[in-house]
């Protein structure tokens, strides 16, 4: 993922995100409140796509729209 940002009005949620997961990773996300967590795993997950940015998949850049394209890229969110 490269740049990615999102906003929802006047809030600025992310402001041009990158992120790295290869295969076999597991990552854990922890910040302080209002940091973009939840913005960030929304736009990978396909939950709320991100504005700007990209997002590539083995080096090819795809569009995630909604959870069942996350899904089929292998792409999962586990929720505590």
């Amino acid at each position: 993922m490269r740049g990615l940002r999102k906003r929802y009005g006047g809030v600025q949620a992310l402001a041009g995100a990158d992120f790295d997961v290869y295969p076999r990773e597991i990552h854990a996300l922890v910040g302080d409140n209002a940091a973009g967590k939840s913005s960030l795993i929304k736009a990978l997950s396909g939950a709320a796509p991100g504005d700007e940015g990209q997002i590539s998949v083995d080096g090819k850049p795809v569009s995630i729209r909604e959870p069942r394209h996350a899904k089929a890229l292998a792409i999962e969110t586990v929720y505590p």
